[in-house]
C-alpha cells in the first residue's frame, strides 16, 4: 500500500501531470467559449458534450488521486482552501441538471471551472491571497470614497440641480454622474456643459469657472489619490503574502533538512549497532 501512496504522491506532484490539469482547464474553456455560438452548438455539441464529460471525468480523477495521496488522513486534502475550491467547482459540475429549467444556471456554472487555472499557477494563487488579505484595508479606502461621493454628489445636487437635471438631478443621479467622472469616461462633456452654460460646442462663451474647479478637485482626489491608495494596499498585501510564502517555504525545507539528518543519524547508529553484534558474534 506504501509503494501506492508514494506513486500516486510522485504522479501529482510531476510537471508532467500539472501541465495535462492545466490543458484540460484550457480545452475546458475553449469548449465553453465555443459553446456561445449557436450555430457551432448545434452542429457540434455530442462532441462537445462527449469531451466536457471526458474533462470533468479526469478533473474527478485528479482530486481523487490528491484525496488518496494523503493516505490514512484523508481529510488533510480540505486543509488548503485552494482544494477545497477545486472540490467545490468540480462537485458543481457532477451534479445532475436534467431539468431544463436548471440547464442555463448548469451551464453559467460550468464556466467556474476556468478559476481552476488559478491553482495551477503559484504566482496567480499569490495575488489572489493578496487581494483576499487586502479587503479589510480596502473597506477603510471605500468608506473614504463613500464620504468623498456623498459630499460631491450633495453640493453637485445644490449648485447643478436646476440647470442639468439628468445628471445632479438628486442624490442617485449625481451619484452616477460622479461614478462616471471618477472612470475619467466623458467627464469633459459634464463639465464643459457647465462652464459654457450648453452641451452646443459651437457656443464658446464661458459662464462660469466655479465647475472646473468642482470636477478637477474631485478627480484629483477621487482618481489620483484615493485610487493611488487602493493600489498601495494591494502592493502592501502582496509583500505580506510574498514573505508568508517564502517562510512557509524555508520552514518545509528546514524540516526536510532535519529530516534527512535525523534519517542519517538512525542509519549510521544502525550500522554502528550491526559493527556491534558482529564484533560480538565473533566473540
Amino acid at each position: 500500500m506504501n509503494w501506492f501512496l508514494e506513486i500516486t504522491r510522485k504522479l501529482i506532484n510531476s510537471k508532467l501531470f500539472n501541465y495535462f490539469i492545466f490543458t484540460l482547464i484550457l480545452l475546458s474553456a475553449v469548449i465553453i467559449g465555443l459553446e456561445t455560438y449557436p450555430r457551432l452548438l448545434k452542429q457540434y455539441e455530442v462532441v462537445l458534450s462527449l469531451i466536457d464529460q471526458i474533462i470533468i471525468i479526469f478533473f474527478t480523477i485528479e482530486i481523487a488521486l490528491k484525496i488518496v495521496s494523503n493516505g490514512k488522513r484523508p481529510w488533510v486534502y480540505f486543509s488548503d482552501p485552494w482544494n477545497v475550491f477545486d472540490f467545490i467547482i468540480v462537485a458543481i459540475c457532477l451534479i445532475p441538471f436534467n431539468d431544463t429549467h436548471y440547464f442555463a444556471v448548469f451551464r453559467i456554472l460550468r464556466v467556474l471551472r476556468i478559476f481552476r487555472m488559478i491553482t495551477v499557477f503559484p504566482k496567480l494563487k499569490l495575488i489572489i491571497s493578496a487581494l483576499l488579505k487586502s479587503i479589510p484595508s480596502m473597506g477603510y479606502v471605500i468608506m473614504l470614497i463613500g464620504i468623498l461621493f456623498y459630499v460631491y454628489a450633495i453640493v453637485g445636487v445644490f449648485v447643478f440641480g436646476k440647470t442639468d437635471p439628468l445628471h445632479f438631478g438628486d442624490l442617485h443621479h449625481a451619484f452616477v454622474t460622479l461614478f462616471k467622472v471618477l472612470t475619467l469616461e466623458g467627464w469633459t462633456d459634464i463639465m464643459n456643459a457647465h462652464i459654457l452654460g450648453t452641451l452646443d460646442n459651437k457656443i464658446q462663451q464661458i459662464v462660469s469657472f466655479w465647475p472646473f474647479l468642482y470636477f478637477a478637485s474631485f478627480i484629483i482626489i477621487g482618481a489620483m489619490i484615493i485610487m493611488n491608495l487602493f493600489i498601495g494596499v494591494i502592493m502592501n498585501s502582496m509583500e505580506e503574502s510574498k514573505k508568508e510564502l517564502t517562510q512557509e517555504l524555508n520552514e518545509i525545507n528546514y524540516n526536510d533538512k532535519n529530516t534527512d539528518e535525523l534519517y542519517k543519524h538512525i542509519i549510521n547508529r544502525l550500522d554502528d549497532l550491526n559493527n556491534e553484534i558482529k564484533s560480538l558474534k565473533k566473540k
